[in-house]
């Protein structure tokens, strides 16, 4: 019998992981109060139906948006989403719940599908740690949590990888018509436009705008100028819902999330919202600090490393900024993990990737609160001691010699 390669037994670990992630997925989201998985898929099928029925005015009237869930969820959710979602989900609320469902999960394995052939083409890995790369994105615990869900988690995944791809090749443009779609879920674009910002990208914002500009014109032909005001005179009504929202220590990634549970558990109900706030700007600070020293160190035509760093870094950034950042949206920490396992960083991708892994998920239970996002500061801050006029400029040194 041969013998082993290093390869092989880290494939069968991955693989165990990645079943591992699955069955915990099934456990959780495999619930009676939901019918069984696919727990947030009702809002936005109501949100369709809603906006297919031509009374896209009321897709901010929360007891209407919850009575419409009755049969299909026993703690019906409220309307957080923006109007586009409605737009986009009116074909899909025609037919059965049941079969849109199932459609849903298969636009989610063709999301994921189609991922990994973009990672598996745009990795410089020998073949067989490319397959190991693949096996380790399966592995996610976030990815599966998404999935049970039925998250837009894994459509947000391909709209990032794609984007950056189409970034790479130099088609900035297209890289942000691809990426404004991300305003599916607003504060996604947040940490992306900033950076865009960082990197004077105008390409890229202008994609950005043009895309943004164009959701906002659908939405207002198809559905009414009207709805727009009303989701703007819902967003503190929605931020409230979400504020005082608690997730267990497994779901809750954000660092405000982690501050709220934290004091809450302890009983001190009456210090949450200031440390919150101190939390948020002391986190998204240090992290526009670590993602400005990487952007602004970089050379005009830096080398594959530091474009690897930045990119790395920007996801991550875009990561730290929402201040609601549940488990499942810890999907895009895929991208990061594959531009830092193709750079001499690589290590600091695996241990990226521990802290996304069962493992860690189970471990948060017992501590508390979630690794993930202090593995992801702790990689941004190594990126951008390591980037500098050394890391954008390699031969500079031996150049002055």
């Amino acid at each position: 019998m041969s013998r082993w390669r290093l390869s092989d037994w880290t494939l069968t670990l991955l693989a165990v992981l990645a079943v591992l992630a699955a069955w915990q997925s099934y456990l959780i989201n495999n619930r009676p109060d939901s019918h069984g998985c696919g727990a947030d898929f009702p809002q936005y099928y109501v949100a369709g139906r809603i906006a297919g029925q031509g009374e896209a005015r009321r897709l901010y009237d929360q007891p209407y948006f919850r009575q419409l869930q009755q049969p299909l969820r026993d703690d019906p959710l409220s309307s957080i989403y923006p109007p586009t979602v409605g737009l986009v989900m009116a074909p899909l609320a025609r037919l059965s719940y049941g079969t849109a469902l199932a459609v849903w999960w298969a636009i989610h394995a063709i999301c994921i599908v189609v991922t990994g052939v973009i990672f598996y083409r745009g990795s410089q890995l020998p073949r067989p740690w490319r397959i190991n790369m693949l096996a380790a994105l399966a592995a996610l615990t976030p990815l599966w949590i998404a999935v049970g869900i039925a998250q837009w988690a894994p459509i947000f995944l391909l709209l990032v990888a794609g984007g950056l791809t189409l970034h790479k090749q130099g088609k900035c443009g297209w890289a942000g018509l691809i990426l404004s779609l991300l305003a599916l879920k607003p504060q996604l674009t947040v940490g992306l436009v900033l950076w865009m910002l960082l990197r004077r990208d105008w390409r890229t914002l202008a994609g950005l705008a043009a895309g943004f500009t164009a959701q906002a014109l659908a939405v207002a032909t198809v559905l009414g100028p009207g709805v727009w005001f009303d989701y703007l005179h819902a967003l503190p009504t929605i931020s409230a819902i979400t504020r005082h929202a608690h997730f267990s220590p497994m779901m809750e990634a954000s660092f405000t999330g982690i501050a709220s549970n934290l004091l809450w558990s302890a009983g001190f109900t009456a210090w949450e919202a200031v440390a919150m706030k101190i939390a948020y700007a002391v986190t998204v600070s240090a992290a526009l600090v670590m993602l400005c020293r990487v952007v602004w160190s970089s050379s005009p035509k830096p080398t594959a490393s530091v474009s690897n760093y930045e990119y790395a870094c920007g996801v991550l950034f875009m990561m730290i900024v929402p201040p609601y950042f549940i488990l499942y949206d810890q999907t895009l920490i895929a991208v990061p993990l594959v531009m830092l396992w193709s750079s001499p960083r690589w290590r600091w991708g695996v241990a990226l990737f521990a802290a996304t892994t069962v493992v860690a998920a189970d471990l948060a239970l017992v501590l508390g609160f979630s690794l993930t996002g202090l593995a992801v500061l702790a990689t941004m801050f190594v990126l951008a001691l390591q980037s500098g006029p050394s890391a954008a400029f390699p031969h500079s040194q031996a150049v002055e010699a």
